[in-house]
């Protein structure tokens, strides 16, 4: 009715705060609709519960649910919840209790309980499952095996794990190390040019930093003997250290492969 160019010009004005935030929790809600009439459908489902801290320093209750729906068994995400006072199985129960009864889902349903095994989620008397039982007795409780694995990972040797992030501090937080590492990398041919980190929470990430640590050893021998770290270098090039950390790298893989599949990204 106004022309293209009035078009145009109503397009480039934004949205109110308000408004995005309106539009936002109307998408939220639909989804969480459609999530939904899948539980409502299912004849079983379970549920994975789990909590976080996010940016904001709010500790967030997430839960996730798996259901039997066409075609196949599916996973989605069923609630994120803001705890207000404290990380107790009472209160974490009261959360978990007051989205079933307001989106009306019913407890006879639910087979399977999955935590992170914390005392607070599987205490025998008080703990998480134990409330949860109480509601549905016949669902079975479990400790994710992801989360069992990521607390493995957490015990390297402690003379390996030390020397390890000597050495990879040695070249990673210098600058003028960093540039003199991709150098000799280039010089040598080498398929990489730098080594990584890992983070705790992104605990995959450490098979990547082993992996490219046991591919960079001719490198990292080089390195160490030009800069005259002898103590590293006899540490690093000792027959028990490579043989653990040739181990390790097999290890993580095929966690990080297993991981993988679970995840349903493969």
């Amino acid at each position: 009715m106004l022309g293209e160019g009035s078009s145009k010009k109503l397009a480039k004005i934004s949205l109110s705060d308000s408004s995005m935030k309106t539009r936002i929790g109307e998408l939220a809600k639909d989804i969480e609709c459609q999530v939904l009439e899948k539980v409502h459908a299912s004849a079983f489902f379970a549920i994975q519960y789990d909590e976080t801290t996010d940016a904001a320093q709010l500790f967030q209750s997430l839960a996730y649910v798996r259901l039997v729906g066409p075609p196949s068994i599916g996973e989605e995400m069923l609630f994120c919840r803001p705890l207000q006072t404290t990380g107790k199985a009472e209160d974490v129960f009261q959360i978990v209790a007051t989205f079933f009864d307001n989106s009306g889902m019913k407890w006879e349903k639910l087979v399977g309980v999955c935590t992170d095994g914390a005392p607070a989620m599987i205490g025998s008397r008080s703990g998480f499952i134990s409330r949860i039982k109480e509601k549905s007795p016949n669902s079975i409780g479990s400790h994710c095996v992801i989360q069992r694995e990521a607390l493995a990972s957490r015990t390297l040797p402690a003379a390996m794990k030390d020397n390890l992030a000597i050495i990879i501090r040695a070249v990673k937080t210098s600058a003028v190390n960093t540039r003199l590492f991709d150098v000799l990398c280039k010089d040598m041919d080498s398929n990489h040019e730098t080594l990584l980190f890992h983070t705790s929470v992104r605990w995959l990430s450490k098979s990547s930093m082993l992996a490219r640590v046991f591919e960079m050893r001719d490198e990292l021998k080089l390195f160490l003997e030009a800069h005259g770290k002898q103590d590293l270098l006899r540490s690093f090039t000792s027959e028990g250290f490579q043989l653990q950390l040739a181990y390790l790298v097999d290890i993580f893989q095929a966690l990080n492969n297993l991981n993988l599949h679970l995840q349903g990204k493969y």
